[in-house]
């Protein structure tokens, strides 16, 4: 049983930034700019980027996202251990660093950094096929990286939580994250200095479906907006924040998946375009526009079995280029 940890190379381009709505004309969705004239959401199939393989894991690990940290090394979490990694992408094949764990959860999803090298890290119960959270089990922790050694340390409980998952920050405050409550259809403010905690934002684009558990997804915040995916629903959409991260206007829908594939979460780059992991073995980017592509081009890629979030690179040009990925695997290449 593998997981499987890639990184992708791609191109830098520019953008215009317009705000949208949308309708449906029969089947297809029409993306309607607030002050301009209708036009149409297109996915296109750019070439194939290259997909290298950092490194397998030999035991069971099934990766769940990823964090970068100053110097650029990894930050990971698993959906299925309550271990945080560290490793080095520099360093081809050097085993991951395992952190203390995190007790008395099965599993680590969102990560996020509000301070220099400290990371909040979202922590809970989780069925085994990561799916369903067990309501009750979710807290936020820290992971310390300016001690000797890196410390973890409990932020709060969040009882009322059914299945925390993406996490970030506002951009004004980066001691208030806020965290996607997939099950509940929310999104959830946390202070990590106080341990204060309450509902920020909730509306029907957050809720799951009937035959997809999870709602909302992966979240992130840039130029006065929260950036969302709804991975029951298929949706890729932005909201207006105030300052304290309530929302300052409606959900604008940017663009929309073509299912079966499935949004999971995303990285944003300098120009507000999302980089999205996608089930069940893609990289989406869609920008401002609402215009789609599918980076990896060949959807039947196996080397990304079922990626669950993407994160741009830190500490150099190129490493500002770079996408890294963590994949989950499935029961055809065993859990990841």
């Amino acid at each position: 049983m593998l997981g499987l940890l890639l990184i992708l190379l791609f191109a830098p381009f520019n953008v215009l930034t317009l705000p949208f709505s949308f309708s449906f004309t029969g089947d297809q969705l029409v993306l309607q700019p607030v002050d301009g004239p209708a036009i149409e959401s297109e996915v296109s199939t750019g070439p194939s980027s290259a997909v290298q393989l950092i490194y397998q894991f030999r035991d069971h690990v099934a990766l769940e996202n990823l964090a970068i940290r100053s110097n650029g090394h990894l930050v990971l979490t698993a959906s299925n251990q309550a271990i945080v990694y560290e490793m080095n992408p520099a360093a081809r094949n050097a085993p991951p660093t395992s952190l203390p764990s995190i007790p008395g959860v099965t599993g680590l999803t969102g990560i996020v950094e509000t301070a220099p090298d400290v990371f909040a890290v979202a922590a809970g119960n989780w069925s085994s096929g990561g799916f369903h959270g067990e309501p009750g089990s979710f807290s936020i922790w820290s992971v310390d990286f300016n001690q000797r050694r890196p410390t973890v340390k409990l932020i709060a409980a969040i009882p009322e939580a059914d299945a925390l998952n993406g996490l970030t920050t506002l951009e004004s405050s980066p001691e208030i994250i806020l965290a996607a409550d997939s099950s509940a259809g929310v999104i959830r403010r946390l202070n990590v200095i106080t341990g204060e905690h309450n509902v920020a934002l909730q509306n029907p684009f957050f809720a799951p479906t009937g035959k997809i558990p999870l709602g909302i997804n992966g979240i992130r915040t840039f130029d006065g907006h929260l950036y969302f995916l709804n991975s029951a629903q298929g949706v890729y959409g932005r909201v207006p924040l105030n300052d304290d991260g309530s929302a300052a206007g409606e959900v604008q829908v940017v663009a929309r998946t073509n299912l079966p594939a499935i949004y999971d979460d995303f990285d944003l780059d300098w120009e507000g375009n999302a980089w999205i992991a996608t089930h069940a073995n893609m990289l989406n980017e869609i920008t401002i526009q609402g215009k789609q592509r599918n980076i990896t081009a060949d959807s039947r890629n196996t080397e990304m079995t079922e990626p669950t979030s993407a994160q741009f690179g830190r500490g150099s040009k190129q490493a500002e280029k770079t996408v890294y990925m963590v994949s989950a695997g499935n029961t055809a290449v065993g859990g990841q």
